[in-house]
């Protein structure tokens, strides 16, 4: 009996379930594995960077639930590209670089600042000059990767093209109909995933009922314990910041009247005038800290002699940042703010990109300080980093001077920053050249990383750590020597001069290049601390400074030094820091600088705490019922 064509022929039923395999079952399959794999490469990476364990059994650590939902977080977005491309190559081409892209900026981002990858990082995708410069990726290097994946992609596009031809209609009409499918339901999966801090968020709930503790205070560890996907949901937008139980007009009056006669009390055997006729110089110093300080390090040189001998003769103390390795924005905000970061939800990580940008105005020192000055910032960097370019006018600064715009713009030694020095002599020619006295807020680069073969002479350090790690540190601290050398310059010039001008320093955070040993010797107060302090050519008055102040405490600071009257906001903030003198990335110090449990702190400062919180939700997200009385000195 013989055989015909039409024998080993599939019968219809066959052809048809092949066809849902080729064109349904193959592409959903894709999607899933593709998420799967993005969801734990990601993961994978970086547990590289974090400090407390070892890569294997950090990932071992990680509940399988929370894999799972990593994956499920990841697929409408995969599902979405083959939805738009209808290629399978395509598909995996794309999600696979993007999924490189997003690992290694997480990658850099903690080994050069010490903090994850946040979802509103997206933003600076709007300036990849300021990314590369930032990572030190040569544009060479980014430009022939865009290109390679240009002509990647170009290559699939053609290949699936010609493909097209030989599918029948049949076939077409269900791969079309698998991509209508897939659409509408990846743009379900993003809303419920971009809602993730809204309530009854069931992607929420379903890590949640894991169950996982979020720590809102430390963003590196709540990515370290609930895994990469879980802390940039957490991070995606949300509420800026809770709306105090009782907050209305009525009751801000009441808070503003209370201050007001702090306010006047202490103003009694202030000057009014104390600072029309002074320069104020605000220098937020790029990583400057004193090493000293740190356990399991030993250093051969003081790399600030010069700091340390005038804190001995100033008014001066220890500063406890928000941030570690990186944040130097958020200490910025709230020293010019006076409103502390711990005060907003969580989500709102980054007031300066986050917040300022999407209101006309803010209040700022600008508003209590600026008076009769004129008003200008200088940072040795790009006008978008952190969006300054749009940040300082908000706040009230009516001018701004970036590195573009410097006509100093001299490095030291091999580092590619502009100096302390070039920046001082920026800052020197400014109140040159203004008739009326100026108020100055001065962000330095110097010391910002990479720091490896920055200098020719680096200092000697030693400790349980191996000769790279001690190389960098070593380099970062010759860096410090030449910041302490500019500033000894820079005060010495401004001594000898008539003009008078009272100086406000202060470290932002520590670097994040120090090696486990030194980390793990140390508690985490410890690795937040800075030196701040003041100096003036006329003499200041002594201060009663707590122990340890957090940044939005210094510009008050500035005020009693200098004699200078206080607004109601000021003296709000004086109350606040006798019985509450810090509240950073959890950690809250009482006036003594003992760290205390937020409900163990006494009446009064929960009380004055309340104020501060109503204080601030006004200023900032509320509807600034009290804002011209708050910043105004009573009386004027």
């Amino acid at each position: 009996m013989t055989t015909t064509d039409e024998d080993h022929a599939p019968s219809p039923g066959s052809r048809r379930l092949l066809l849902v395999a080729r064109t349904v079952l193959l592409p959903l399959a894709l999607t899933v594995l593709l998420a799967v794999a993005l969801a734990r490469g990601i993961e994978l990476v970086h547990v590289q960077t974090e400090p407390w364990q070892e890569p294997a059994e950090r990932w071992a650590s990680l509940p399988g639930r929370l894999h799972l939902l990593g994956a499920l977080t990841v697929w409408p977005f995969v599902a979405l590209l083959l939805a738009l491309t209808g290629s399978l190559w395509a598909t995996a081409l794309l999600s696979l670089a993007a999924g490189a892209v997003i690992a290694v900026a997480d990658h850099e981002k903690m080994t050069m600042r010490g903090e994850p990858l946040f979802p509103s990082d997206i933003a600076y995708l709007a300036n990849p000059g300021l990314l590369l410069d930032s990572a030190g990726i040569s544009t060479p290097l980014a430009v022939g990767a865009v290109v390679l994946l240009l002509g990647a992609l170009a290559a699939v596009a053609l290949l699936s093209w010609r493909r097209r031809d030989r599918r029948s209609p049949t076939e077409r009409r269900w791969r079309w109909a698998t991509r209508a499918a897939l659409g509408p339901a990846a743009v379900v999966g993003i809303v419920v995933v971009s809602g993730f801090n809204e309530s009854d968020n069931p992607l929420r709930e379903a890590y949640e009922d894991i169950p996982i503790t979020w720590a809102s205070w430390n963003q590196v560890q709540n990515y370290a314990e609930n895994g990469f996907v879980a802390g940039a949901l957490y991070n995606l937008p949300g509420e800026a910041m809770a709306r105090p139980e009782g907050y209305d007009a009525e009751r801000m009056a009441e808070v503003v009247a209370t201050y007001e006669q702090v306010a006047a009390a202490a103003n009694a055997d202030r000057d009014p005038g104390a600072l029309d006729d002074v320069n104020v110089v605000l220098v937020l110093a790029e990583s400057f800290t004193d090493p000293t300080r740190l356990a399991g390090l030993e250093v051969a040189e003081d790399p600030i002699p010069f700091t340390r001998s005038l804190m001995e003769r100033t008014p001066s103390g220890t500063m406890l940042s928000s941030g570690f390795g990186g944040g130097t924005a958020n200490v910025e905000f709230e020293v010019l703010t006076g409103m502390a970061v711990a005060g907003f939800e969580p989500q709102m990580h980054a007031p300066y990109p986050m917040l300022i940008p999407h209101q006309e105005s803010f209040p700022s020192v600008v508003h209590r300080l600026g008076g009769n000055h004129g008003t200008l910032t200088v940072h040795p960097y790009a006008a978008g980093f952190y969006r300054r370019e749009t940040v300082y006018p908000r706040l009230g600064f009516e001018r701004s001077i970036f590195r573009d715009g410097m006509t100093h713009q001299d490095r030291v030694d091999a580092d590619m920053h502009i100096s302390d020095a070039a920046t001082y002599a920026e800052v020197l020619d400014q109140l040159d050249a203004s008739q009326a006295p100026l108020l100055v807020n001065v962000v330095t680069m110097q010391n910002h990383s990479p720091y490896l073969g920055n200098h020719l002479d680096p200092i000697e350090v030693s400790g349980a750590f191996g000769d790279d790690a001690a190389e960098e540190v070593g380099q970062y601290l010759r860096g410090l020597r030449h910041s302490d050398d500019a500033l000894a310059d820079f005060l010495a010039e401004l001594a000898s001069r008539e003009e008078e001008t009272v100086v406000l320093l202060y470290g932002d955070h520590l670097p994040a290049m120090y090696p486990d040993e030194v980390r793990s010797a140390n508690d985490d107060q410890t690795l937040r601390e800075t030196p701040w302090l003041l100096w003036a050519n006329t003499g200041l008055t002594g201060l009663d400074v707590p122990p340890v102040l957090g940044p939005n405490h210094l510009v008050t600071q500035l005020l009693t030094a200098t004699g200078a009257p206080l607004t109601p906001f000021d003296a709000l903030l004086t109350e606040l820091a006798g019985e509450v003198a810090a509240e950073e990335a959890g950690i809250v110090l009482d006036g003594q600088g003992r760290q205390v449990d937020p409900e163990d702190l006494s009446p009064r400062a929960q009380e004055l705490l309340e104020d501060y919180r109503l204080v601030q939700y006004d200023l900032s997200v509320g509807e600034r019922y009290a804002l011209d009385r708050l910043l105004e000195v009573p009386g004027d």
